[in-house]
């Protein structure tokens, strides 16, 4: 999501949870709510302990799965650039090919599909030029012992590319559901709603309290909507590993 118009819903929703309560003591006044006290009071805390729960484990998984699918874009570009650096243990032509095809790779992961992603696709042409890596090391044949053992690594790395590859491109599925999002925010509403019920003497003071749980609320939610898509919004994984490889295979 977008960092401005994230921040302008917060505002958004704060503001509203105000307003929401000066017209909800219009409707129950200070006398009727202060008899209510002794039961508002254990279903908020009720109500609020397991909101908090879900919604900070729901947080705490968004960040992990954002952690992982950058550590998994950075393995994904070492292991392509140990092909690169690996092929010059087979030499000629084929090193020549290898070299090539690494820096197609990258180049076509940057430009092509990195784009692509935020939309949750991937790319034909990168999956193509993946498959032709893949050829170029396994239909190789070696001649010599060090040929031999360069391929062996190499098609290691092959392997660590592709896997990465793929749960790079899982990655894109691995959102929360529209139905949980649904329950997160029915839930952040009705834990708002449940601070209405308290009767404090001055309602000024009531509003900033409601404003600040409003906040906290909401805060988290938009943090939860930031990570929630590792390839999407201000926050997120870039392709910068790729460029490095890049950068890397120029100094050649």
């Amino acid at each position: 999501m977008n960092l401005y118009v994230g921040l302008l819903l917060v505002l958004a929703v704060v503001m509203g949870s105000v307003l929401g309560l000066i017209y909800f003591r219009r409707w129950l006044k200070a006398p009727e709510l202060a008899v209510q006290h002794d039961i508002t009071d254990p279903y908020s805390q009720f109500v609020a302990m397991l909101f908090a729960v879900l919604l900070g484990f729901m947080v705490a998984d968004a960040m992990q799965r954002f952690g992982d699918a950058r550590m998994t874009v950075q393995q994904e570009a070492s292991a392509l650039g140990n092909v690169y650096r690996l092929a010059e243990g087979i030499g000629g032509e084929h090193q020549l090919k290898l070299r090539s095809l690494c820096k197609q790779y990258a180049k076509t992961v940057i430009e092509d599909e990195w784009p692509k992603l935020a939309s949750k696709q991937d790319s034909k042409e990168a999956w193509k030029v993946y498959r032709e890596l893949w050829a170029e090391c396994s239909h190789y044949e070696p001649k010599s012992t060090r040929q031999s053992n360069a391929q062996s690594a190499l098609l290691e790395s092959m392997k660590a590319v592709g896997e990465n590859r793929r749960l790079r491109v899982e990655a894109l599925h691995s959102g929360l559901p529209v139905e949980l999002w649904a329950v997160l925010f029915l839930g952040g509403g009705t834990t708002i709603l449940f601070t209405y019920f308290f009767n404090a003497k001055n309602i000024k003071i009531q509003a900033v309290m409601v404003g600040i749980v409003s906040l906290v609320i909401c805060l988290n939610l938009f943090l939860l909507m930031t990570y929630d898509d590792p390839f999407y919004g201000d926050v997120m994984v870039t392709p910068s590993a790729f460029e490095t490889q890049l950068k890397l295979y120029a100094l050649d």
